[in-house]
């Protein structure tokens, strides 16, 4: 552990005084997912708060687009532009204006939306195929044939989801298992695995598409409240945000991710960063601040940041 704080000391992301940082104010949204549209060339964020979907300019000019009485609290949020949909995860973590004792802890879902015109498209219930269990559907990727595969970070479950919008189990196990917030953020890696982040423990687990049940624990030191990851273009860098120290991981691997090293870090300009894009080359993160919402007795704010690093 001495020996990993010093590298970070040392090894830390030099943020370009080019930087082109985008700040957004929506009344208390408090942000937990983000996507782009590069046809569009526009932010899509999602509302822990209100459960609304919303667009945000490269100039930080937020719109609702999505507005849906089944989104309690959307989380994470993908597009996929070659199907032209907006997925979006759907849960409901106790702390939406639409919060229900027959939703809380218990709600998980995929809902499926036309990226121009928000129209719904499906709505796939993910706690229905786990009726006994703690539900929180959390982050989604998908593969090279439209497949979508989905967290749940109250069980130990990943889903997933066809393009026509079946879902099913693809694959659990006690890896996942864990005190609190568990399966986080998920990638599809060169369309033969997933690598999946634990936020309890900060493990890394790479996930084969072909056998769900193959699932290897990646050789990287664990990064403690590990949230979104997100791939660069080569595939050989894996970004980790983790929320509760404000730091974005940079790690690299040459064994397609057998193992990886962190190699940088960077802060987040405000607290409780959740997850990242890439966007033209560009690495992004979403300053969310989720801790205010969290917080009874925390003052809310409406300012937001979509922070390139």
């Amino acid at each position: 552990m001495k020996n990993l704080l010093k590298l970070l000391a040392v090894l830390i992301f030099s943020i370009s005084a080019n930087a082109q940082s985008i700040n957004f104010n929506s009344n208390e949204l408090y942000p937990e997912g983000i996507a782009y549209s590069k046809k569009q060339n526009v932010f899509f964020v999602s509302s822990l708060h209100y459960g609304k979907i919303g667009k945000v300019t490269p100039k930080g000019v937020y719109t609702e687009f999505i507005t849906d009485d089944e989104l309690v609290s959307t989380i994470g949020i993908h597009a996929n532009e070659k199907a032209n949909l907006l997925y979006v995860c759907v849960s409901d973590p106790g702390v939406s204006v639409k919060t229900n004792a027959a939703t809380q802890m218990k709600l998980a879902k995929v809902n499926a939306y036309d990226l121009t015109t928000g129209k719904r498209k499906f709505s796939a219930d993910l706690g229905a195929l786990n009726p006994n269990g703690g539900n929180f559907a959390n982050d989604v990727d998908f593969d090279n044939q439209g497949n979508a595969y989905v967290t749940n970070s109250f069980s130990p479950i990943i889903y997933k989801i066809t393009p026509a919008g079946k879902a099913s189990v693809f694959t659990t196990s006690d890896l996942f298992k864990g005190e609190g917030f568990n399966l986080n953020g998920i990638v599809v890696y060169n369309n033969e695995f997933l690598i999946v982040a634990q936020s309890s423990t900060g493990n890394l687990y790479k996930v084969a598409l072909k056998n769900p049940t193959y699932i290897t624990k990646i050789k990287a030191d664990p990064i403690l409240g590990a949230d979104g990851i997100f791939l660069n273009g080569n595939n050989k860098e894996l970004l980790v945000i983790s929320n509760s120290n404000k730091q974005v991981y940079q790690l690299n691997s040459s064994d397609s991710f057998a193992k990886a090293k962190i190699t940088k870090t960077a802060l987040s300009e405000m607290t409780f960063p959740t997850t990242g894009i890439v966007v033209n080359k560009k690495y992004f993160i979403l300053n969310a601040k989720l801790d205010e919402i969290f917080n009874p007795k925390a003052t809310k704010t409406s300012n937001f940041l979509i922070q390139e690093i």
